[in-house]
Parts: C-alpha cells; structure tokens; sequence
C-alpha cells in the first residue's frame, strides 16, 4: 500500500483529489492538511511513502515544508502540485531535492501513474520545469565554476544509454522516452538504474544534470 498525504488550503480541491486517487491500485490517503507546518510535524505519525504538496498556503508554504521534510524525513517523496508556475519556486523545488513538480489538472488516471511511479524511485516534472531549471544550471555560478567536464565519461555509456540521457536531458517523460526508443517502461526503468550506476548518479535529476553538462 502506497500511503499518500495530501496538504493543500484549498480543502474542496484536496477532498476532491483524495476521492479521485484513495484505493486505487494500492493508493490509500492516510491525512490530509491544509498548511505546510501541519504536513511537517504530521510526517512523524502518518509515516506516508509520498506527499502531494501545494505551494502557495498559509502558515508555512509548500516549498519551505518540502525543505524541512526532507531534511528531516529524506526517504518521503514529495510530489508538488500547483496552479502556479514562479520559476524560482520550481528552482527551489529541485534543490530541495522534491520529487517532481506537476500543474495541477492531471487526470486522476494520469496522477495515479505519477504517484506509483514515484514510489517507484522515479521523478516527474513538467517540461516548463525541466526547462527552468536547465537555462538555470547554465547560466549559475554553479555551471562556470563546473564548466570543465570528463568527456571520457561518454565512454561508459553505450549509444541506447547515451540516447535515453539525451531524452532525459530534454526534459522527456519516461512513457514518451519509452515510446520513442520503442522498448518497455519497465525496460527503461532498469536501464536506467545501471545508468545511474556507472555514472555514480542517485536520481533522474542528477541525470539530468550530468547529461545537461555533457551537452547532450
């Protein structure tokens, strides 16, 4: 069982949201919250696998309540999900290590998959995001003082892998990366793990960022 939380102030929109994900395939909502300190000191008797975070909330915003749970909880998956696109709350969102950022007005069918694909290890972030976020690692102070990078690294990938980092980098969901190279998501799924072990990479968006500064 998946066990979900879900903390926006919007209380009809979170109500709404647990009727539409609450007993499907193994998804149970074990709380629901509506500011983000709440969700922060709930994590400690709720013990949930993956948060769905709003952003904009009163008391303590989501992002700032990602950041704490994350520190304090670095196992729990926080998946934000938001009516707004602020560029500096989707950066933030990466460095607190969230789990993927998503607009709301998913399908219940298509949050479904998210969620389980998350539990799964997997991230998912819009494609605005992706694109946020990469135009950020070139032009930060980050990318100039990392601008030298081992291109002999390449060399540990096979051509399919180097493929499937490209459609990372690009910001590329893993259903259109798995449509595209014409092979199974559970396929991808391991391939991708043997990536992130020969590059001694955690997740998809250290991934991201590799493959970004590789020029792929």
């Amino acid at each position: 069982m998946i066990k979900v939380i879900i903390v926006d102030d919007d209380k009809d929109a979170a109500l709404a949201l647990k009727r539409n994900i609450d007993g499907t395939d193994g998804i149970e909502v074990v709380g629901i919250f509506n500011d983000g300190k709440t969700a922060v000191t709930q994590c400690f008797d709720k013990h949930p696998d993956i948060i769905l975070m709003d952003v904009r909330m009163p008391i303590m915003d989501g992002i700032e309540a990602s950041r704490l749970i994350k520190q304090q909880h670095p196992t729990i998956k926080i998946l934000i999900l938001t009516l707004f696109s602020e560029r500096e709350n989707m950066i933030k969102a990466i460095k607190n290590n969230c789990d993927g950022f998503l607009f709301k007005g998913h399908k219940s069918e298509e949050l479904v998959a998210i969620i389980k694909n998350t539990y799964q290890g997997m991230n998912t972030f819009e494609n605005e995001v992706q694109n946020v976020f990469h135009e950020h690692i070139f032009n930060s102070d980050y990318h100039k003082h990392n601008n030298e990078v081992d291109l002999k690294a390449l060399d540990k990938l096979t051509k399919r892998e180097q493929d499937i980092v490209r459609l990372i980098t690009a910001g590329k969901k893993d259903t259109e990366i798995a449509g595209e190279l014409f092979i199974s998501e559970g396929y991808l799924r391991n391939i991708l793990v043997e990536i992130r072990e020969k590059l001694g990479l955690r997740n998809s968006k250290e991934l991201a960022v590799w493959g970004a500064k590789m020029g792929l």
